[in-house]
Parts: structure tokens; sequence; C-alpha cells
């Protein structure tokens, strides 16, 4: 009997990048994407500067960044802002024990685009994995409120602030970001090249002074430019 190649093609292998101390959470995280429908490698490190190091020469972008802000050698603040200057659109989510105010703020300002408590419990950070997936960024309930504090506080005197001046290009970048469109479909919606989108949402982020996609529409809408 002749045997025929299939038509299904398997599914990429997406890649997280896991900086976490402790072997038994990092088991259980592995775990926890092993359950998700899609195949992931994870790429674990257990101490900031080895992860840092590997992110600096990283050739593209993982699908996630998971990581802890007690780590053994350096703050994972400091790992969010190397993966942030490295890769400015990569989601990168806390998963740590701290649930001080400014922790989550640093963590935020950083570039951390959500922030996971880690005794919520397995379900709960599943649920809060798959939502970045999505596109929607968790932040744990009682976490919500510092920020929602900071950001009311921000935008009490926003007359204080100098305004914001936007080349046409940045505008039309800024809008296709808010609608949710990837940096591909931008640049098909423009009519321009992928690099010239990227070139774009650099100058944004410097702009708006912030470092990440979520974090630049709400920037943008608190200086009515959405």
């Amino acid at each position: 009997m002749q045997a025929y190649p299939s038509n299904e093609q398997t599914p990429p292998l997406r890649q997280l990048l896991l900086v976490e101390d402790n072997p038994l959470f990092a088991e259980q995280i592995t775990d926890a994407m092993r359950g998700l429908p899609e195949r992931w490698n994870v790429l674990e490190f257990s101490e900031g500067l080895q992860a840092k190091a590997f992110v600096k020469v990283a050739l593209k972008p993982f699908d996630l960044v998971l990581v802890d802000l007690g780590l053994p050698d350096v703050s994972g603040i400091e790992v969010i802002r190397a993966c942030r200057e490295r890769f400015v659109d990569m989601p990168i989510v806390v998963i740590s024990v701290v649930a001080s105010e400014s922790a989550v703020l640093t963590a935020i300002e950083a570039g951390a685009n959500g922030y996971i408590l880690k005794d919520e419990s397995i379900e709960e950070i599943t649920k809060g994995i798959e939502q970045v997936l999505k596109g929607v960024y968790p932040l744990s309930p009682r976490l919500a409120r510092y920020l929602f504090k900071h950001l009311s506080v921000s935008s009490e005197k926003p007359e204080e602030r100098l305004p914001v001046k936007l080349s046409p290009r940045e505008h039309e970048t800024l809008q296709g970001l808010a609608q949710g469109l990837s940096y591909e479909l931008v640049a098909e919606s423009m009519g321009v090249t992928l690099s010239t989108v990227q070139s774009n949402v650099r100058s944004l982020y410097r702009k708006l002074n912030v470092k990440s996609q979520s974090q630049a529409v709400s920037m943008a809408r608190s200086y009515q430019l959405l």
C-alpha cells in the first residue's frame, strides 16, 4: 500500500523564555505550558545575568517571556529592561511573590505587559498566560488598584506635561496599534515596509516615554492623540 504525504502541517514550535530560580515553580510552569494547545519549547534560566546575555544575542523575539523579580544575582527588573530594549513588542509578564506597589509600578515602567502573583493557583496562572497569548495582558486584581491609582495621580494635571508632536506617519502607525493590528498589517494598510513601521514604533515609544504597545496606546489616549 502506497503512503501519501499528509497535507496537515505540524504547528510551529513556540518559544518561552522563563527566568525563574525556584526549580519547583519552574517545573509547574513548564507543565502548564505543555497543557496549552500549541507546542512550546521552554528555555529556562535561573539567573538574570545569563538571561540578559542570551537575550542580547537572540535573533528573534520569544513568543512569551516570564520573569521572576527575586533572582539570586540581579533584579528581574534588569531582565525586563534588557528584553524590552532588544525587542520592543515582545510579550513580557512578571510572575512573582512580590506584591508591593513599588514593584508593580517599576516592573510596568521597565516594560512588563502584565503581572501575576505566584500565590495564585496554577490554573489561574495558566489562564493568565492564555490571556497574554491572545494579546490581553493580565494584572492580578489586588495589584490593579496600584496601577490605577498611579495613572489617576499622573493624569491629574495634564496641562503641566509638554505636548507630544507626532508625524503623520507616526500617528497613522499609532492608530493601527490602537486597533490591535500586527506590525505586518499596519505596514500593509500604510503601504510601507515592515522596517518603516518598526522605526515608527521606536519613535513613538521614545516620544511617549513608554516601553510597550499597551503603554503607548494608553499614554496616547491620555494626551488625546487617539
